[in-house]
């Protein structure tokens, strides 16, 4: 009975001794958040990238329909001469 208590008593300071303290715990919790946060922003970064790039090869592409219209119509034109 008396080595069941020690024991007891072990198993209870090793577990108060290796648990976290409350501002080890919000300390982990506020670098959580700050990491992401900082993904979020990089996040938003890359998709103002995206929308710009994808803005800009619509853009491309609609300028190279434009001038392959204007081929055909050159093209045409001459074979009707």
């Amino acid at each position: 009975m008396k080595s069941l208590k020690i024991i007891l008593l072990g198993l209870l300071f090793s577990s108060i001794v290796g648990c976290a303290s409350h501002s080890d715990v919000r300390l982990a919790k506020e670098q959580a958040l700050q990491a992401a946060a900082d993904s979020n922003n990089s996040a938003d970064q890359a998709l103002a990238i995206a929308r710009e790039a994808k803005q800009l090869a619509q853009d491309a592409n609609s300028r190279s329909l434009r001038n392959e219209e204007m081929l055909n119509r050159g093209f045409k034109r001459s074979m009707y001469k």
